[in-house]
């Protein structure tokens, strides 16, 4: 069962790009603290890696934070606990919302991320699915862009990557 199950379809984000690589080469994008801090954030942010902690597996947490390049001031801490794991296939996991210290709170989202095999580019490929809720109605856009500005840069950096072999 999807831990997106109980939220109401019209509070759930959901947003894809297909990336010129395998499932196994996208997954390790979002599981190896090293290449999660050269894509991870839209446009304009960045994960220095010393703020990366993660442990891919149901119980384990995931831990950084993305900062502002224009500002660095702006931080924003990011404590989420896997669900779901999968490898090469899904990651799932509840974040716990910072609040105005930048602590975590009880309050809570899900995402959801899949890693589907598919040509791309006539090669063995993958769409990534990113579906994140319980989000109000009123900020879907801003999420959604923040995403698909997020899923661009994964792409860009994995297949270089994969190109530079």
């Amino acid at each position: 069962m999807s831990i997106l199950a109980t939220v109401p379809a019209d509070h759930i984000v959901s947003v894809s790009e297909d990336v010129a690589a395998s499932p196994a080469e996208v997954f390790g994008a979002f599981t190896d603290p090293l290449r999660l801090a050269g894509w991870y954030g839209p446009a304009g942010w960045l994960v220095p890696v010393h703020t990366i902690s993660l442990d891919p597996r149901p119980g384990g947490t995931l831990r950084l934070v993305m900062v502002n390049h224009a500002d660095p001031s702006q931080a924003v801490p990011m404590y989420a606990t896997y669900v779901s794991v999968v490898e090469n296939e899904l990651l799932e996991h509840r974040e716990s919302l910072p609040g105005p210290d930048g602590e975590a709170t009880d309050a809570s989202v899900f995402h959801r991320i899949e890693f589907l095999e598919r040509e791309v580019e006539g090669r063995t490929g993958t769409r990534v699915v990113v579906s994140q809720g319980a989000m109000p109605p009123e900020i879907h856009e801003t999420v959604a862009s923040g995403w698909r500005s997020a899923l661009r840069k994964l792409a860009e950096t994995v297949e270089s990557q994969v190109r530079a072999g």
